[in-house]
């Protein structure tokens, strides 16, 4: 090959000039006198430029020839044979869009996108091409052949080596799943190996939250059986250490400030022991830090020291290091094309010019993804200068609005059927709203609500409502009723915990259509009366699950009051709830015991039937529905007082908890006593003994229960079998 200058002549252009290539080269395309290591360094950069597609290079005794395709517009992209995985999925995760330059940098990626989509959801043998069809002189259609082969799931999964856990409870605490007979919506986790690092790394956790300091896990996922895939984790759980010396190196303003910390810290690495705990000492770590921070005092931080010894000994070390604040300059947010600006940056709890910490960033981040119109939250910082910017890139949901139109069904008020229309980030304020229609054998309700999250203050949130309600006593209460009014509730979030709330509402009540014209307690409730109804709540909740929970304490106090002198049925009530769960230490079994106690009176007369507290059914098994108490022969009038204890265990057993299956047994004791309309104000105790199944799925709870009573009155109406499927929107 000639190694002498030559001439450089570029063919194939058409949108483009000369002098456009140029610009994209840093050597002189004009020059007559060019060798091959400029010729190279020209094809490299013109390579790397989206206005090239591709190019052929020639070489010739007296010239240089480049011939050049240039970049197309995009007109369309086409998913072709996807079966699985529907083209909306594929298409906005590619780096090609409609009306963008068609680069082979771009195909690339997104032919990696595909493969990652696919084996993702199981298919590891994806394959994939892409073809380019001429739409216009300028524009091109790009198509993407998918050739899915088979998805690939894991039939059986096996722990080797682990003495210390059993294969149960790893099971349950790793989000890969096997083919299980039972499971009757899914046939085990798709083949996804980020997921299988993921399970690894939490196997690692659990074992170092044991004190296994030195613990090591491997996974191998073996395919030797035909259409089988056998997931192996190998553990060497290695020796528990135990934390030998523990020390706290701190000033004394500094050991002032987490005095109860040190204390509570201690006493919780005595209940294990002293074993290591790894993610006690990391949680105390990062509460010693925000303790700090709470305190002005932010130019110390603390960090651990980790001294390994023979026999399986640790020293662990507090100590306080030295550190200049940090300043925020500024807070970029991008990505939020719906939602508001403001709407975002009033969720943000740390602001320009403020002392930068790290908990207020992972709280605000923490609040803005609680909003049914955030899918996810991203950050980045920016540290020089000890300034600090900071990137929050939000992605929305696109789709806020929701449609529902279910059926329900429960033992208590039979069959029903709700449709309800909601928008939860209305012209992207933040805000929600909703309207709903209930319909079932005793309520057709609708009721439109109106959510509001003031901007000055992300903790607070703001309801309106309006409803209509007419009901269906007949059988129950002995009359019909019907209820309109239009209510403002605020509740205030003090942290993740701790709820305040309180609101006031105008109500119609309407009785009428009484069965029994001489029964006194159903004429009171005939006719008309307006009421204010004015409440208080607080709400304490640390539970680990809302649907489902098997750890942490529900603690819930409600007041309601209609003061006599500007309400027709003036009446006070409080019922006071206390749930507590127990998880039983390294198993999927807990013990719970639930509480509630209630109190109404009237203000000015006879607490009427409609005030009146019911007990039986879904909220006392065994009994049914306002089936016990106070009896006038004919009709149970409720009660102005009552009380349940409910003492119970619970266990998935031989399922998964990830199934979201639950089996309880349950022993529960109450009473409903006190109306006005009866003499006696005995507390006759009623027990009952049942086993309920729970079952969580994709179209809501299902619940199924078997109770026995084995203490009750002889008017009482028994009900041992009790069931729901679905909830009301």
């Amino acid at each position: 090959m000639n190694i002498y200058a030559k001439n450089l002549i570029i063919e194939g252009l058409s949108k483009y000039t000369l002098n456009d290539i140029q610009s994209i080269t840093s050597i002189d395309i004009f020059n007559d006198n060019l060798e091959l290591i400029d010729i190279d360094k020209i094809i490299r950069e013109l390579s790397s430029s989206d206005l090239i597609y591709e190019l052929q290079f020639s070489e010739y005794e007296d010239n240089y020839i480049i011939n050049l395709n240039e970049s197309d517009i995009i007109e369309n992209i086409y998913i072709n044979n996807n079966v699985w995985i529907k083209d909306e999925l594929i298409k906005q995760n590619l780096v090609s869009q409609n009306n963008y330059l068609l680069t082979k940098k771009n195909i690339k990626e997104d032919l990696n996108v595909i493969k990652t989509i696919y084996k993702s959801k199981g298919f590891q043998n994806i394959s994939v091409i892409s073809k380019v069809e001429r739409y216009s002189k300028d524009r091109v259609n790009l198509i993407y052949e998918v050739i899915e082969n088979k998805q690939q799931k894991i039939s059986i999964i096996k722990f080797i080596g682990n003495n210390f856990y059993s294969d149960k409870y790893l099971s349950s605490i790793i989000q890969s799943q096997s083919v299980k007979f039972y499971n009757f919506f899914t046939s085990g986790s798709n083949l996804n190996f980020p997921t299988f690092d993921f399970d690894k790394n939490k196997i690692i956790s659990s074992y170092k939250s044991d004190g296994f300091f030195d613990v090591k896990v491997m996974y191998v996922l073996d395919k030797s059986v035909l259409n089988t895939n056998t997931l192996f984790f190998y553990i060497e759980e290695g020796n528990r250490t135990s934390i030998d010396n523990l020390e706290f190196n701190f000033s004394e303003k500094i050991s002032n400030s987490l005095d109860k910390q040190i204390i509570e810290l201690e006493k919780n690495l005595k209940k294990i022991d002293y074993y290591y705990d790894k993610s006690l000492i990391d949680k105390y770590l990062e509460l010693f830090n925000n303790t700090l921070i709470s305190n002005n005092i932010y130019n110390r931080s603390i960090e651990v020291n980790l001294n390994q010894k023979q026999d399986y000994l640790l020293d662990v070390s507090f100590v306080t290091l030295q550190k200049d604040p940090i300043v925020i300059n500024k807070i970029e947010i991008t990505g939020n094309s719906i939602t508001n600006n403001k709407t975002i940056r009033s969720k943000i709890l740390i602001q320009p010019g403020e002392y930068f910490n790290k908990y207020s960033l992972d709280r605000s981040i923490k609040i803005l993804k609680k909003y049914p119109y955030i899918k996810n939250v991203l950050t980045s910082t920016n540290i020089y200068d000890q300034k600090v910017d900071i990137l929050v890139d939000i992605d929305e949901n696109e789709k806020t609005g929701n449609l529902l139109l279910a059926g329900t069904f429960n033992a208590d008020t039979g069959a029903g059927i709700t449709f309800g229309i909601e928008d939860q980030n209305i012209f992207g304020s933040g805000n929600s709203v909703d309207a709903n229609f209930n319909l079932n054998s005793e309520d057709v309700k609708f009721d439109i609500n109106f959510r509001q999250y003031p901007i000055l203050n992300p903790n607070l949130t703001n309801t309106y409502t309006i409803f209509n309600q007419d009901n269906d006593y007949t059988n129950s209460f002995g009359y019909k009723a019907s209820r309109r009014g239009l209510g403002y509730f605020i509740n205030f979030e003090k942290n993740d915990y701790l709820t305040y709330g309180a609101g006031v509402s105008y109500e119609t009540f309407k009785g009428h259509s009484p069965v029994n014209d001489t029964s006194q307690f159903i004429n009171d409730n005939i006719g008309t009366f307006e009421n204010y109804n004015f409440k208080l709540s607080l709400k304490y909740d640390s539970t680990d699950n809302y649907l489902n929970p098997t750890n942490g304490n529900l603690n819930i106090i409600n007041f309601n009051i209609s003061p006599e002198t500007i309400s027709d049925d003036s009446y006070y009530n409080f019922i006071l709830t206390n749930k507590n769960y127990k998880r039983l230490k390294k198993s999927k079994n807990y013990i719970f015991l639930n509480n509630k106690y209630g109190y109404a009176k009237s203000l000015n007369s006879k607490l009427k039937t409609k005030n009146a507290f019911g007990l039986g059914g879904l909220n006392f098994k065994g009994f049914d529905y306002k089936g016990i108490g106070p009896y006038d022969g004919t009709i149970y009038l409720g009660g102005n007082e009552f009380f349940t204890t409910t003492l119970g265990y619970g266990s998935s057993f031989i399922f998964d908890e990830k199934d979201n299956i639950n089996i309880k047994f349950f022993l529960t004791t109450g009473s409903i006593w006190n109306s006005d309309y009866v003499s006696s104000s005995d507390i006759d105790l009623r027990t009952s003994f049942g086993t309920s199944f729970d079952f969580i799925t994709a179209v809501g709870p299902i619940s199924f229960s078997y109770a026995i009573p084995i203490q009750k009155n002889n008017s009482d109406k028994t009900r041992p079998f009790n069931f729901s499927i679905g909830t009301s929107f």
